[in-house]
């Protein structure tokens, strides 16, 4: 029975290790349940050309990239997302722009709480007494800085 115990100690302290250095390769995607990336809403959708506001995508019209499946809202925004994924996948892999540079960490974010700058899509946590987004746009372009220069360090 003891050496049971000390196997799966040494099982589990492998595993602990191995998925730490798994991690360490490449940052975390911000995913809902099965990989569903930005809380299962159109990432097209956000942009002017997919309508200018978040809208929930359908489980039909899904598209898997760089290990998350994303959801659109009609297969026109799926097309637009197959043709230039890097354009609306959102930044930071979907985490809060705001914590990423503040505090350095992968925060979840509240979907219909985003900015669109350079063209990109940044997503926030927002809740009724925590306003990520408002936060970052009395600094925007310093937390930008911040957060690319955590972002790139990952």
């Amino acid at each position: 029975m003891k050496h049971l115990f000390l196997n799966l100690s040494a099982a589990a302290l492998l595993l602990a290790a191995f998925s730490s250095t798994a991690a360490a390769e490449q940052p975390r995607l911000n995913t809902l349940g099965h990989s569903v990336a930005v809380g299962a809403f159109d990432p097209v959708s956000y942009f002017p050309e997919g309508g200018g506001t978040p809208k929930r995508g359908l489980i039909g019209n899904a598209f898997e990239y760089q290990g998350a499946t994303y959801r659109f809202s009609n297969k026109e925004n799926l097309a637009k997302f197959r043709q230039n994924p890097a354009k609306y996948a959102p930044a930071y892999n979907g985490w809060c722009a705001w914590a990423l540079a503040a505090l350095d960490k992968e925060v979840d974010v509240d979907p219909t709480s985003f900015v669109i700058r350079n063209g990109k899509l940044y997503l926030f946590y927002k809740d009724p007494e925590l306003d990520t987004r408002a936060m970052w746009q009395k600094d925007a372009e310093g937390l930008f800085k911040k957060a690319e220069t955590n972002w790139n360090k990952r």
